[in-house]
Order: structure tokens, then C-alpha cells, then sequence
């Protein structure tokens, strides 16, 4: 009988180191899908907010996926994220509480700071997450929507980031808070989350109005043929392979928002006068008048985006005098 259970106890030991190494070779094989860095740092990772306190209930900050390949395509200089010169783990210096070795600052402060102190000469500015984005969202092709409407810095916009592979168990968690998860798990949970993440589409060209008539306030003028077709192909086609634009615009409809920015995202949003009216609202006064905001919206727009016609006082290139 003791030879049987014997049998038995080494059978199952067995199984289960059979079933360890097929989930680690699962793992590795997700991380070695994901192309190789020039550099030889992991193709992703997932960042956890390591700390030392323990966190029992997994009701700390969710972790983020870094896809360190894009990130290393776009800068060339890694002291841009690794701001010291030592190419180590940001949470060896930041921690949800602090420590000396990162001058106290926070991980969430390391991570989301935008109002960063430029340093002397000489010396390297660091850059975090989101100064990095904010300044990318300056760009030309960026800039036009951007200048005109600040993201919501709501749940949704933070799960952007904060997304990891519903694979990752509360022990691993647990493991990666505590600084211990190993690297080889680390990478794998960070490559599935990422092969899983998909491009959100863009909407199609016919589902948008090719122009539209904008002819509320005509009296000098004739009304303005607003080719809307051209303007959103345009906004699409320069953000097209754009990786930043792709994790933050979740929605088809998220372009439409540049232009009507209060109403619920749609395909067939409201019109302009829906909100703005002819003469200042007693009841908003801090709402402009429907001729401001179009003025606001087309001019601004264009002048972000360093668009060279129409000049702002040339009047008659979108309206026609009326006869």
C-alpha cells in the first residue's frame, strides 16, 4: 500500500510540474510573438504599483502594460523615461509611498506629473507618462483637435493605460506589489495583454455627411459649404498609424469630438446651434455666442495646425458675399 501511494504522490507530482512548464511555455511563446527590441530590454512589461505595504484585497492601482518596442522605435534617447542614466526599473526609485532613492516622489507623481521643474543645464530633464503624451499631442497632426478640447481624465481614460490581462491572477498581483513577480511572468502577462489589444476603427468615409450647409447667421453672406467629409479623411489620414492616437481614441466616433465636444460621442451628433445660440445665453453667460464658437472651432483648428488658407481675415474664402 505504501508503494501505491508512493506511485500515486510521485504520478501527481508529475502532472503538476507538467502543468507548470506547459503554462510557462505558454507564456514564453506569447512573449517571444511580440518583436524583439534593439536595445534587449523586454518587448513589454507590466509596471505594478510596488510598495510596502501589502495590499490583500487587490484594491491598489491597477497595474500598466509598457510597451517598451513602440516606445523605443519613437525616442531615441532612453534617458528621456530613465532620467538618471541607469536603465534600471522605474519602481526601483518610485514606489506608491516613496523613498529616498527617488527623492520621495511617488510612483503616481513620477508617472503623471506634468508641471516638471526644467533642470540646469547639463543636467537631464526627466520626463514622465503623461508630460511625454501632452507634448506629443502638440504636434501638427495632433495639435488641431487637441488645442481645442482637453481629454476627460476620467475611469476611461485611465483604463487606456491601466489594462492588464484578465489572465493575471491575484497572486501575481500580489508577487509584482511586492517586487517579486519573476521577469519571465512579468513578460508574458505584459505580451498577452498586448497581442490581445486591438485598433479601434475609424468611421468609414459614408458615414459621415460629405458637406454640410452651415447657414444660420447668413445676412451679409451667402451660407457656408462645409466639406466635412475632407476634414474628417484628413484628421484620419494623419493619425492613421499613430500608436498613441489608436490606444486613447476608443471609440469610432472619438474624432467627432474635437469639433462637437459637450455631446454624447456619436455619429450623428447635434448641431452646433443645439448649445450655442445667436445672442449670449443669460442663462450661460460663459457659453460663446453661435458666431464665436464656429470661429472658434474653424480658426482655432487651423491655426493649431498651421493650415495656410483661409487667413483669419480673409473673410470671403468660406463666405460668399450675397448678391
Amino acid at each position: 500500500m505504501r508503494n501505491g501511494t508512493t506511485l500515486l504522490l510521485l504520478a501527481a507530482m508529475a502532472l503538476a510540474g507538467a502543468a507548470c512548464l506547459t503554462a510557462w511555455g505558454a507564456g514564453s511563446a506569447a512573449a517571444a510573438a511580440l518583436e524583439a527590441t534593439d536595445s534587449g530590454a523586454p518587448s513589454a512589461m507590466v509596471i505594478f504599483p510596488v510598495g510596502e505595504k501589502p495590499n490583500p484585497k487587490g484594491s491598489a492601482m491597477k497595474p500598466v502594460v509598457f510597451n517598451h518596442l513602440i516606445h523605443e522605435k519613437k525616442i531615441e534617447n532612453c534617458e528621456s523615461c530613465h532620467h538618471t542614466g541607469d536603465t534600471v526599473a522605474c519602481t526601483s526609485c518610485h514606489t506608491v509611498e516613496g523613498k529616498a532613492e527617488g527623492n520621495f516622489i511617488t510612483l503616481e507623481r513620477a508617472m503623471h506629473a506634468t508641471n516638471i521643474a526644467q533642470r540646469p543645464k547639463g543636467e537631464n530633464t526627466p520626463q514622465s507618462c503623461v508630460s511625454c503624451h501632452e507634448q506629443q499631442l502638440k504636434r501638427r497632426e495632433c495639435a488641431g483637435c487637441h488645442v481645442l478640447v482637453k481629454p476627460r481624465r476620467d475611469a476611461a481614460w485611465c483604463a487606456s493605460c491601466h489594462n492588464v490581462t484578465p489572465a493575471m491572477t491575484n497572486a501575481q498581483l500580489q508577487q509584482g506589489i511586492a517586487g517579486e513577480l519573476p521577469a519571465e511572468e512579468n513578460e508574458a502577462l505584459a505580451a498577452k495583454t498586448v497581442l490581445a489589444q486591438k485598433p479601434v476603427p475609424y468611421l468609414a468615409p459614408k458615414d459621415a455627411p460629405l458637406k454640410v450647409v452651415i447657414g444660420e447667421l447668413a445676412k451679409e453672406y451667402k451660407p457656408t459649404l462645409f466639406t466635412h467629409r475632407r476634414h474628417l479623411n484628413s484628421l484620419m489620414e494623419g493619425i492613421k498609424d499613430d500608436k498613441l492616437a489608436q490606444a486613447f481614441h476608443t471609440r469610432p466616433e472619438t474624432l467627432c469630438a474635437a469639433c462637437h465636444h459637450y455631446s454624447p460621442l456619436s455619429a450623428t451628433p447635434p448641431k452646433c446651434s443645439s448649445c450655442h445660440s445667436a445672442a449670449i445665453d443669460p442663462r450661460h453667460p460663459e457659453r460663446p455666442q453661435l458666431k464665436a464658437a464656429y470661429h472658434l472651432q474653424c480658426m482655432g483648428c487651423h491655426t493649431a495646425m498651421k493650415v495656410g488658407r483661409p487667413r483669419s481675415t480673409d473673410c470671403t474664402t468660406c463666405h460668399k458675399r450675397a448678391d
